[in-house]
């Protein structure tokens, strides 16, 4: 009977310490945080989704097309602000302050700020807040 008593905290215990724990990566491992860069070119693909949301913009550099994908908060942080699939349309121009990839000739980036040109909605990318 005191086994059995003793046995129920520890598998309590056991099965709490089994639950997934949510992973996370440093976003300094993958992106220099010390460097920030601004595009500017046209929206031709976004991916709100967990854990991070997606954001490909083809930039024109020195006469070749560059897609870059740009990463940023989760789809559910940018939900809440307002921002959804429709907020950004495919061919939309658009200004991104970005920390690069720490690789040289990676197109990929940490989302800082992004700018739809053509009513200068922007959207920071620590609260996902419209700011005007």
């Amino acid at each position: 009977m005191r086994l059995t008593l003793l046995a129920l905290p520890v598998a309590a215990a056991l099965l709490v310490s089994s639950l997934a724990a949510e992973p996370h990566h440093s976003f300094a491992s993958t992106y220099d945080v010390n460097k920030h860069m601004t595009l500017k070119g046209k929206m031709v693909q976004v991916s709100f989704r967990m854990p991070h949301s997606f954001f490909y913009v083809e930039v024109e550099d020195k006469g070749t097309v560059r897609r870059w994908v740009i990463e940023g908060t989760a789809g559910t942080q940018f939900a809440q602000q307002g921002v959804d699939k429709d907020t950004f349309k495919i061919g939309d121009p658009v200004e991104v302050v970005v920390n690069p990839a720490r690789s040289p000739n990676i197109t990929r980036a940490r989302l800082i700020k992004i700018t739809r040109i053509t009513d200068g909605k922007t959207y920071e990318a620590g609260t996902g807040e419209p700011s005007e």
